[in-house]
């Protein structure tokens, strides 16, 4: 749906709540391709997060006033936080809106919704904490959507160029360099799975065909489905256009995401079974899954993840199996 108001809004004045229960504070006019310009919305999905990394990044960033910026709070019902991102959406050179839910609908909500406020063809998505590594990071995308010939999903990629590990993230950012931060000629071997939607852009028509599912509730695979299902209909183009990851996680916050997302994992290997039976991580799980005190070896390898003078590769296959004991439950 479209915001109902008809007319632009002042600085910083909320337009009148959706039926969704949003409220939504616009710069730029109600229309959000008011200039007739914009190439690509950025759209960002945030829920306690103030975003502020990522805003004085893009604000800084060459062909930004070519842009359009959506921000979705999913929730967070924290007044601070809304004068907050009212005052970065106020910076942005280009049309920006902020979109404030009242309940918690999870990501793959926002991401629906924040499509279906983008009038743009292109849109790129970027999480909260994200921060793009080049000053010619949008520029590379737009000259990307234009060089496109026909609709596409572009990932962009990860990095960990501007992140700084403490003591407490070292293990999730070992874990990051890995399996996620993968350059683009590794992607392209496996176009659907290495889909990570914190940084990438990918046409309209593929999102309102291809939504996100909304049954996926809490952290992860959402978007390992979502990328699964679009490899099968269009195209997918890996790039090197990195953005670094600043929310690293803490050992327990890192362990707390892997074991509430086993209902996520089980959704998504029931829907995507012959790719998602593949990788090591199913593989280890079923194996795991047949082990008697299962329970005990995920404690094991849990606290021996934790165990900060153990050399960063036995944390790292420590954190491994716990992940895979933890999906055991679900295969």
């Amino acid at each position: 749906m479209t915001i109902v108001d008809e007319q632009p809004a002042q600085k910083g004045e909320p337009d009148i709540s959706t039926p969704f229960g949003e409220t939504v504070m616009c710069e730029g006019g109600v229309s959000i391709g008011v200039s007739g310009e914009a190439t690509l919305t950025i759209c960002v999905p945030a829920f306690k997060d103030s975003a502020d990394a990522l805003l004085a990044s893009l604000i800084r960033l060459d062909d930004a006033d070519q842009c359009t910026l959506l921000i979705f709070d999913d929730g967070s019902q924290n007044a601070d936080l809304t004068r907050i991102l009212t005052q970065q959406i106020l910076r942005f050179p280009g049309p920006a809106r902020l979109i404030t839910s009242r309940d918690n609908m999870g990501r793959a909500h926002a991401r629906n919704r924040l499509i279906a406020l983008a009038e743009t063809d292109w849109i790129l998505f970027l999480d909260a904490d994200m921060h793009p590594d080049s000053p010619d990071f949008l520029s590379r995308y737009l000259k990307a959507a234009t060089d496109s010939e026909a609709p596409s999903l572009i990932p962009g990629g990860f990095s960990l160029k501007h992140a700084h590990p403490t003591d407490e993230t070292r293990l999730h950012a070992a874990q990051s360099l890995a399996s996620e931060c993968v350059d683009a000629s590794v992607r392209t071997n496996e176009p659907g799975r290495y889909v990570f939607t914190s940084n990438i852009l990918v046409h309209k028509e593929i999102l309102e065909r291809v939504q996100f599912d909304d049954a996926f509730k809490g952290w992860g695979w959402e978007d390992v489905d979502w990328g699964l299902r679009i490899a099968e209909q269009y195209p997918i183009t890996h790039i090197d256009n990195p953005a670094t990851h600043l929310g690293l996680d803490s050992d327990d916050a890192l362990m707390a995401k892997y074991s509430s997302s086993t209902a996520s994992f089980a959704r998504a290997l029931e829907r995507r079974p012959d790719a998602l039976k593949q990788p090591p991580l199913y593989k280890a799980s079923r194996i795991l899954s047949r082990v008697p005190g299962r329970s005990l070896l995920k404690a094991i390898a849990g606290a021996m993840a934790k165990r900060r003078f153990l050399p960063i590769k036995v944390r790292l296959y420590a954190i491994k199996l716990y992940r895979a004991s933890a999906y055991a439950e679900a295969v």
